[in-house]
C-alpha cells in the first residue's frame, strides 16, 4: 500500500473495482451518498453515525473523542475491524483531519489514500507556506500574521488546520497560542467558495457557493451553518476564479476535490483558504453529475477529468440546523428535505449540528429563505416533540453505547 507522503495517482490496487472505500469525514454521509450514486460501497468512519449514513454505508463507526473530534485510537481500531475481506480500494478524507498528519499516514497504511499528497495538504494548511504561495502567485488575500498584531480590533484568530469555521474568533477576545493559531485581517465582502476537481495538472470548476455564517456565540461567530449554490455567476469573476485554480493546481499538483473560500468584496476576490479535499458543498452539486462527484473524484485523482459540467438552472441552498437548545433526539418522522438524520435517544448538546435542510428554487435567496423557514419548521415540531434532557449519568451512558455497525 501506498503511504500517506507518496503521490496517489490511479487508486487501482489488484484488488478489483468493487472493493469498498474507506471515507474518513467529521460527517461522512454526503460522501457516502455520492458513493452510492457512483455504485461504489463504503465503510464510513465519522463523528456522528447519522441513521441515513448507516442506511448507505456497508458498515459505519463513530469515531469522536469526548471533544467532539476524532479519536486516533478509534479511527484506527473500526478501520481495521470494518475492513473487507479483500481490502479497501481507497480512502477518501473529508474534513476533520487537516492538521493531523500522522492519523492521515497511519490510514493510509489501511488504504490507499485517493486524495492530495503530505506536501499538498501540509502547505495549504500552513499559513506560512499558503499565503507565501499565493503572494508569489500574484493571488490576492487578507493580511496574515504569524505573531497576535497590535492592536487585535480588526483581527480574526484561527486554528492552523482547522475546519468548519467554529474555530475562528475576533482575535480581542484573547490571544492565541504560538504555533497554534495565526492571524487574519477581518474584511468585509461576501463570503463565498469554489469547489473544483483537479487531476495534478488541470482543474475543472464544479460550482460556486454563497457560504453562510452560524453565530454561535461571541467567540464562535463563524462557525459553518450552509451554503447555497449561485445558478447565475458573472462571467468575470468565473474567470479570475478559473485563474486562481489553475494556478493553484499546478504549483501544488492538486489532485480530487478540492475547494477554495473567498471573499468577494470591493477591490474583487480574497482568498481565505484551501481545503485540499472534498469539502461539504459536495452535497450541492453531486445530483448534478452523472455518477456522482466521489466517483468523478477517484478519477481525476487516476489523471481522468470530467467534461465542463452544465451549470443547473435552479439554487440549491443546505443548511446546518445547530441545536439551540441541548435536547435528546425523539423518534420522529424526519421530513424528506433533511438529511444527516441523528438517531433516537441520541444525546445533542447545544450548539452543535443537529441534522441539515435543503431547498430548491429558482434563485440562491429563493432557495436560502425556503431552507431557513425548514429550520423554523423542524425545530418547532421537534421541540414541541417528546424528549427531556438527561441528567450527566445518562449522558454518559449515551456518550459510552456501542460505536461501530455493519450493515447488511
Amino acid at each position: 500500500m501506498r503511504g500517506w507522503g507518496s503521490n496517489p495517482g490511479s487508486v487501482d490496487t489488484g484488488r478489483g473495482p468493487s472493493a469498498p472505500l474507506l471515507i474518513v469525514s467529521a460527517s461522512g454521509r454526503a460522501l457516502a451518498a455520492s458513493a452510492r450514486r457512483g455504485g461504489l460501497q463504503a465503510v464510513v468512519l465519522d463523528l456522528f453515525d447519522d441513521l441515513d449514513t448507516r442506511v448507505l454505508a456497508l458498515g459505519t463507526a463513530c469515531c469522536a473523542d469526548r471533544r467532539g473530534g476524532f479519536s486516533r485510537a478509534l479511527l484506527l481500531r473500526y478501520a481495521t475491524a470494518l475492513a473487507p475481506v479483500q481490502g479497501y480500494g481507497a480512502l477518501v478524507v473529508g474534513s476533520g483531519l487537516e492538521g493531523r498528519p500522522g492519523v492521515l499516514s497511519a490510514l493510509a497504511r489501511v488504504a490507499p489514500l485517493a486524495g492530495n499528497d503530505s506536501a499538498a495538504i501540509g502547505c495549504a494548511k500552513d499559513p506560512g507556506c499558503f499565503f507565501a504561495l499565493l503572494d508569489e502567485l500574484d493571488i490576492a488575500h487578507p493580511d496574515v500574521s504569524l505573531d497576535a498584531p497590535q492592536p487585535l480590533q480588526g483581527w480574526l484568530r484561527k486554528r492552523r488546520g482547522g475546519a468548519g469555521g467554529a474555530h475562528v474568533c475576533p482575535a480581542e477576545l484573547g490571544e492565541g497560542r504560538a504555533g497554534r493559531h495565526y492571524y487574519q485581517r477581518h474584511m468585509n465582502g461576501e463570503a463565498m467558495s469554489v469547489l473544483f476537481l483537479a487531476d495534478g495538472h488541470r482543474a475543472q470548476r464544479i460550482n460556486v457557493h454563497r457560504l453562510r455564517n452560524q453565530w454561535l456565540s461571541a467567540r464562535q461567530p463563524f462557525a459553518y451553518g450552509g451554503a447555497v449554490t449561485l445558478p447565475a455567476v458573472d462571467a468575470a469573476l468565473l474567470a479570475v476564479l478559473d485563474g486562481l485554480i489553475g494556478k493553484l493546481t499546478a504549483a501544488l499538483s492538486l489532485r480530487g476535490l478540492n475547494g477554495i473560500d473567498f471573499i468577494l468584496g470591493a477591490h474583487g476576490v480574497s482568498v481565505l483558504e484551501l481545503n485540499p479535499r472534498p469539502t461539504a458543498t459536495l452535497a450541492l452539486s453531486d445530483e448534478g453529475v452523472d455518477g456522482g462527484l466521489l466517483k468523478a473524484h477517484l478519477a481525476a485523482c487516476a489523471g481522468q477529468l470530467p467534461a465542463p459540467l452544465t451549470p443547473a438552472r435552479e439554487a440549491r441552498a443546505q443548511i446546518v440546523l445547530w441545536a439551540p437548545q441541548a435536547r435528546v433526539v425523539p423518534a420522529f418522522d424526519w421530513p424528506d428535505w433533511v438529511s444527516d438524520v441523528p438517531a433516537p435517544g441520541q444525546y445533542i448538546r447545544a450548539r452543535r449540528p443537529l441534522c441539515s435542510i435543503t431547498a430548491n428554487a429558482a434563485s440562491a435567496d429563493a432557495a436560502e429563505a425556503l431552507a431557513s423557514s425548514r429550520c423554523e419548521t423542524l425545530w418547532d415540531a421537534l421541540r414541541n416533540a417528546a424528549g427531556a434532557v438527561p441528567g450527566r449519568a445518562s449522558r454518559v451512558a449515551t456518550a459510552r453505547a456501542s460505536h461501530a455497525l455493519v450493515h447488511e
